[in-house]
């Protein structure tokens, strides 16, 4: 898709220095900055709130069995036997 957008003269002049810092074209810098406002957008509306995340964390746990015993998990027990 071609567009043809007007854009101001000191708009202009900034998009042609950022697209020479970024060593490209200024058409693919515009490209480059409006793929990535889209993807912003899109990443947003994919966003949860942390009570629907903390209501999913809480199911997928569920999924697993739960231990009637304690576990040790500490660094020593980890690395017991390995020298440190």
């Amino acid at each position: 898709m071609n567009l043809r957008i007007e854009v101001p003269a000191d708009l202009e002049l900034l998009l042609k220095e950022r697209a020479q810092q970024a060593g490209v074209p200024v058409e693919l810098f515009v490209l480059q900055a409006v793929t990535t406002r889209l993807a912003e957008g899109e990443m947003k509306d994919c966003a949860i709130d942390a009570e629907e995340f903390s209501l999913w964390l809480r199911q997928w746990a569920d999924r697993f069995p739960k231990l009637e015993h304690s576990v040790d998990d500490s660094r020593e027990s980890i690395y017991a036997g390995r020298g440190e």
